[in-house]
């Protein structure tokens, strides 16, 4: 009806019975983030990550180039055959235990001279595969060296003189001791899987003329390999 007055609505704080105004419930107090501590499970989770991956990023970056560039064989090659551009090409390899950059020759000038033994296509030339002109063809012998059997810095190019030494027939008597090559080239010097931890692979390389295969096997096979280094 248009004669009646307009209602009115209270929005003031409500009132209880007695026409008290009624407390207003406070607002929840509002969360903070907090800075994680050191105590924190995912900061230690997260500072062993980081290690981790510092750790692997840097050993790989060191095995990254490892590799060294030395010649190889572009074909078979016989013994006596001219060392020439032609019979070369460089290869980048990975140097095996107890191998150095000084057991193989270097890619750089050619060598020059001659092959001293028979090689097959694409084998890695060590430093005895090459010599002058005329020089003696060579074979190679491997030999089983214990741990005291030989210098413990021997490596490719040395000259030893290889004594086998025999078993002592008695307990605390030496046993006796022979000589079966004498002043031979060392080609390469690795740890032998068979020899143990401290075992070593010792290949020299040996004048045709002056090897008698059989003889040198039956000497060597009776007692324990020594090799004495020599000067050149």
């Amino acid at each position: 009806m248009s004669g009646m007055p307009p209602t009115l609505t209270r929005t003031g704080p409500a009132l209880d019975d007695a026409g008290a105004p009624q407390p207003v419930p406070g607002s929840p107090p509002a969360a903070r983030l907090r800075r994680p501590g050191w105590r924190d499970p995912r900061m230690a989770v997260g500072l062993v990550l980081v290690a981790v991956a510092t750790v692997v990023g840097a050993r790989l970056l060191g095995t990254a180039d490892d590799t060294v560039t030395v010649w190889a064989t572009a074909d078979e090659v016989r013994a006596g055959d001219p060392v020439t551009a032609a019979a070369l090409v460089p290869s980048r390899v990975r140097l095996a235990d107890g191998a150095t950059e000084s057991t193989y020759l270097p890619a750089g000038a050619v060598p020059g001279g001659v092959f001293t033994r028979d090689l097959g296509a694409g084998e890695i030339l060590p430093v005895g595969a090459v010599g002058a002109a005329g020089a003696e063809a060579t074979v190679d012998l491997s030999l089983a060296v214990e741990a005291a059997g030989a210098p413990v810095d021997l490596e490719a190019g040395d000259l030893v003189d290889v004594w086998s030494v025999a078993e002592p027939a008695d307990v605390g008597r030496p046993g006796d001791a022979a000589p079966v090559l004498e002043g031979v080239a060392v080609q390469t010097v690795r740890s032998g899987t068979s020899l143990g931890a401290t075992g070593r692979q010792v290949v020299v390389a040996v004048g045709e003329d002056e090897l008698d295969v059989g003889d040198a096997l039956a000497s060597l096979a009776g007692g324990t390999v020594v090799l004495v280094r020599v000067e050149g």
